[in-house]
């Protein structure tokens, strides 16, 4: 049993009544644009979160930063499927998400309502010091509704969170770790998406060290490139610090000296470690690398997510990646699981094309799996 066998999206972004069934270890998702591929990866990052709203917010954030003056949570408001009256504003938002697996989680519910309040503010005054006044200031009230497989017993399993975030205010559970760690109501996974900004790797990979996972993601970079000797944080001229490969003969290298395609290598192993007995999600796999490293990366990736007991989802658009997967694990088609998404009027639609008949419509029948 994985940690998700089959997963339903009842309500998400433009997302209604689909699923994904007999879920395998490695879980591609392929079609032309515009077709949900990124929206299914963030829906099951929030199944396998659903009550970490700091999660939800890393989610969002990777598709829309909020502008000058925009409240960080006003990027969540489009994760939910939009009920509006005509030429009205936003009233009411429902994600619903099911799911059967190795992880207990079966629902998982959130609700997002627009709110306000008045907020009182003092207005500098010459004769009294200080006057009252007060405006009115914009929120949302997010309400989850977790249900897990009953226990041995029968007994049911519920939880039931809320937040109320405000315009003005920095969101508290962002500088906390308030979060319930329950594993009953947590799996472990991450998001990587198509181009990391390497201060963002940066600040990953001194997580991972500072979690003691450093060696681990060492090893499995060694599996790609046998040259990697170590991988470091440095300042050379005392000012910037960055990352820094201990390559072969040629020494200390800055990350950029190496190229996309290990720069998008890290991205990925350093968060192998840290998902183990979870999920990585991985958008546009093939992005920032050559057709041609596709097949070693794809058989380095599927032992890595063996050994660790990783289930992998992941995207693309590319035919040569599809190719190069398939071609890569060919003695070993039962652990993946091809679903070939489209969005006939709008609505995003799936079938599931298991490895052996991805195989066979690629390599005997030559048809595009894309289309």
């Amino acid at each position: 049993m994985f940690a998700l066998d089959r997963l339903t999206i009842r309500r998400f972004r433009g997302i209604q009544d689909l699923t994904l069934d007999d879920l395998g270890r490695v879980n591609l998702l392929v079609g032309p644009n515009d077709t949900g591929k990124t929206s299914i990866l963030e829906a099951v990052s929030i199944f396998c979160r659903p009550r970490d709203l700091r999660g939800w917010l890393r989610v969002a954030l990777l598709r829309e930063v909020p502008g000058p003056g925009e409240p960080i949570f006003s990027t969540l408001e489009w994760m939910f499927p939009h009920r509006r009256p005509v030429a009205g504003p936003f009233v009411e938002g429902l994600i619903a998400l099911s799911g059967v697996g190795r992880f207990l989680v079966r629902e998982a519910k959130a609700v997002y309502k627009p709110t306000s309040r008045l907020r009182a503010v003092a207005i500098p005054s010459e004769a009294n010091g200080a006057d009252q006044s007060s405006y009115e200031e914009g929120g949302a009230h997010i309400k989850f509704t977790v249900i897990a497989e009953p226990s041995p017993d029968g007994a049911g399993r519920e939880a039931y969170t809320s937040y109320d975030l405000w315009e003005g205010e920095s969101p508290t559970f962002l500088d906390s770790d308030s979060f319930d760690q329950n594993s009953l109501f947590a799996l472990p996974v991450h998001m990587v998406p198509p181009h990391r900004a390497e201060r963002v790797l940066l600040t990953e990979f001194s997580d991972a060290a500072e979690s003691g996972l450093k060696q681990q993601t060492l090893s499995l970079l060694r599996v790609i490139d046998r040259q990697i000797r170590d991988v470091q944080i440095l300042a050379p001229t005392g000012k910037r610090p960055g990352i820094y490969i201990d390559y072969g003969s040629c020494g200390s290298l800055p990350l950029s000296a190496l190229g996309d395609g290990v720069r998008r290598a890290i991205s990925i192993a350093l968060f192998l470690p840290a998902v183990e007995n979870g999920v990585l999600l991985i958008d546009e796999i093939e992005s920032s690398l050559h057709v041609t490293a596709l097949g070693s990366l794809f058989s380095w990736l599927v032992k890595s997510c063996q050994k660790l007991n990783v289930q992998l989802f992941a995207t693309t658009h590319s035919l040569e990646a599809v190719d190069a997967m398939v071609e890569a694990e060919s003695k070993n088609l039962d652990r993946i699981v091809g679903y070939h998404l489209e969005a006939p009027e709008g609505v995003p639609k799936v079938q599931r094309l298991d490895g052996h008949l991805l195989h066979r419509l690629r390599y005997e029948r030559g048809l595009d799996v894309r289309l």
